[in-house]
């Protein structure tokens, strides 16, 4: 039926060999050629100030996976901007866990704990008919299942989703072409409660496995608040996920790498190929508005659908699928199987035609399974593809893992009328440095792909920068695809480690950016107020350069501390920070932000607080004292009132 590959199942055995011996061969320095031509893309010299900011053409938001938050560079010159700090806490970015909003996003539901570490893999840029349009950015936590919202007003976090009825592996997340429907998956097998387990009524077992899983939706409302809307449980996991829109759009699609349903790695490579499955979208709302679903006690306001009542159909996949992204037309979808050499393109006008004449060779779980030689065709380009991005010229971007390089391939109808390529071949080979995991084309998981660069960011780095220990940087290397070849423009170092990123114009995200908070119309008084009944030491604090407003305060030991800080300036760029000896708090806050900071007086003594930045020639002497008193030697005339 299909074009046969180089199965990798060495992949398990012999990656290491296989990766080691393609990827070094790059790697004598020796080996250098000669001397670079110049380039268009070099610098001016000498430099002249602003010109980053005048050249650069867009936002690159790229996941820090373990890092936990999102980091933010400019393009083409590559520049770090900002790190978006998210799961983890980050007292540069003001992002910390004594501030109690920041606490209560990072608390969760089913336990109570309070976690700071998580696993970014997928942003996910708002948009608008199947475009960016510079609201907000999304992206997930794989570990602990939980789904984040950011304001790109402020670059700062605003809200955290915890996914209900399971404890972690979100791993495929993606947007709707209207950022009104947000829909992701569930890698990590669940052994959820009871009661979905029941309800869902297929083969599980807690100890030996196999489990179940979900894909889900998650509704987005004006303002951006997120709510989970549906869960639709069945008896695979799910990988990646991508939204139709045009030709697909209604749909959805996502990969499973384990349709075996085993829970070790071996066995997850039995069977000769995968799936890819089509959701028709109406159908799960449907089966809400006739009360096929139930909930559970832990989630009573989220939906939980069985697959078997919503209409889901597989189409075989190469072995173990991982990359998956549909075209700008949405008629096309490509999916890698990552332990082949495999690039299946599914036609959606054909997937159409064969569920509208039952065109299935088969069923699992009640799913029919297309024919696969009617709705798909194979390109076998290369050892171990991962991801795939678009252009806006109708060819697409498929990175290896194995071999170290990506390919440019040329699309079909209608795309063929404007590149003039043969369809479904490679144009170009890039070289990356070394082993691609994911790449990026701006806008190129849209319908209108800006193009002009590809980021490859590679996972693994090696000899391309000084050493610096065991554990290297990230390389995410700039390419310029409007020729062929595609020459290298840029290597840029990163810290560990971005899976996903998404790159926007920055005309839809600087004139939405604040350069300063909006002070409150009421101006604060600074002082200190003290609950002798809940033993609750109240402070209200400004800070501008060079003073913090008290510069003292007393506190009885044992009691709580709610420190207000807000900075009254007004200035570009004039951020503060205020940082607490002999305790664990240290925050940042920027121009014009009012923020709350809550700890313990557990100890007594004299403890200094001071501004954490160079903010003016004097911020050494920008300080102030927390003096706390023993509780029994505490008397109201102790109070700051009384005392300043």
């Amino acid at each position: 039926m299909f074009k046969t590959s180089t199965t990798i199942k060495g992949l398990v055995a012999g990656a290491a060999l296989a990766c080691g011996c393609i990827a070094f061969q790059s790697c004598d320095q020796n080996s250098v050629a000669s001397a670079p031509a110049a380039s268009p893309w070099a610098r001016p010299f000498p430099m002249p100030h602003g010109y980053w900011k005048k050249t650069d053409e867009f936002y690159c938001f790229a996941s820090g996976g373990q890092q936990g938050g999102i980091y933010v560079y400019g393009m083409p010159s590559m520049k770090l901007l900002s790190e978006i700090p998210i799961f983890n806490v980050d007292p540069r970015w003001g992002w910390t866990t004594a501030n109690p909003e920041v606490r209560e996003l990072m608390t969760s539901p089913r336990t109570g704990e309070v976690l700071i570490s998580g696993d970014t893999h997928h942003p996910v840029l708002s948009r608008t008919d199947g475009t960016y349009d510079g609201r907000w950015l999304f992206v997930n936590d794989k570990r602990n299942a939980r789904i984040a919202r950011m304001n790109l007003e402020t670059f700062r976090t605003e809200e955290i989703l915890w996914m209900e009825n399971v404890e972690g592996g979100m791993h495929g997340f993606t947007s709707g072409p209207n950022t009104n429907l947000l829909v992701g998956n569930i890698e990590l097998e669940a052994y959820p409660a009871k009661e979905i387990r029941d309800y869902v009524d297929v083969e599980i077992d807690k100890l030996h496995g196999p489990y179940i899983s979900c894909v889900f939706g998650v509704n987005v409302a004006e303002d951006g608040t997120m709510k989970t809307a549906w869960q639709v449980w069945g008896p695979w996991q799910y990988d990646l996920v991508r939204a139709g829109w045009g030709e697909s759009d209604g749909w959805f699609i996502n990969t499973a790498y384990n349709t075996e349903r085993s829970v070790n790695t071996v066995g997850m490579f039995k069977r000769p190929e995968d799936y890819v499955f089509y959701w028709n979208i109406e159908s799960i709302n449907r089966a809400i508005e006739e009360g096929k679903y139930i909930t559970s006690e832990a989630a009573p306001e989220v939906p939980i659908i069985k697959w078997s009542d919503v209409d889901v159909y597989a189409a075989p996949c190469p072995l173990n699928p991982h990359g998956l992204d549909i075209d700008p037309t949405g008629r096309y979808a490509l999916s890698s199987g990552k332990a082949t050499t495999l690039i299946r393109h599914y036609d959606f006008r054909n997937v159409m035609k064969a569920i509208e004449e039952k065109n299935f060779i088969g069923e699992e779980f009640g799913v029919p399974i297309m024919d696969g030689a009617a709705v798909s065709g194979d390109m076998d380009t290369g050892l171990g593809p991962t991801h795939i991005e678009y252009d806006n010229e109708g060819f697409c971007y498929i990175g290896y893992f194995v071999d170290s390089d990506v390919k440019k391939v040329a699309l079909g109808d209608p795309w063929d009328k404007k590149h003039g390529y043969e369809p479904w071949t490679v144009v170009d080979t890039i070289p990356a440095h070394y082993s691609v995991g994911h790449l990026m084309v701006p806008g190129g998981d849209t319908a209108e792909p800006y193009g002009k660069y590809l980021v490859i960011m590679n996972k693994l780095t090696k000899d391309t920068f000084l050493p610096h220990g065991p554990l290297i940087c990230e390389n995410h290397e700039l390419y310029d695809i409007e020729t062929i070849p595609a020459p290298l423009i840029d290597q840029m170092s990163l810290p560990p480690e971005s899976h996903y990123a998404q790159g926007i114009p920055v005309d839809l995200i600087t004139k939405r950016v604040k350069k300063v908070y909006d002070l409150p119309e009421e101006s604060m008084t600074p002082g200190v107020e003290y609950d002798y009944d809940n033993k609750v030491a109240h402070v209200k604090m400004t800070a501008v350069r060079s003073f913090f407003t008290p510069d003292m305060f007393t506190v009885p030991e044992g009691w709580d501390v709610d420190v207000e800080l807000q900075n009254i300036e007004m200035s570009l760029d004039m951020s503060h920070g205020w940082a607490l000896t002999g305790y664990d708090v240290m925050e940042s806050i920027d121009p014009g932000e009012n923020k709350h900071l809550e700890f313990t007086a557990e100890r007594s003594g004299v403890f200094w607080y001071y501004c954490l930045w160079f903010c003016s020639e004097l911020h050494m002497e920008m300080r102030g004292r927390m003096i706390v008193i023993p509780e029994d030697e505490w008397s109201k005339d102790l109070e700051w009132s009384a005392l300043k």
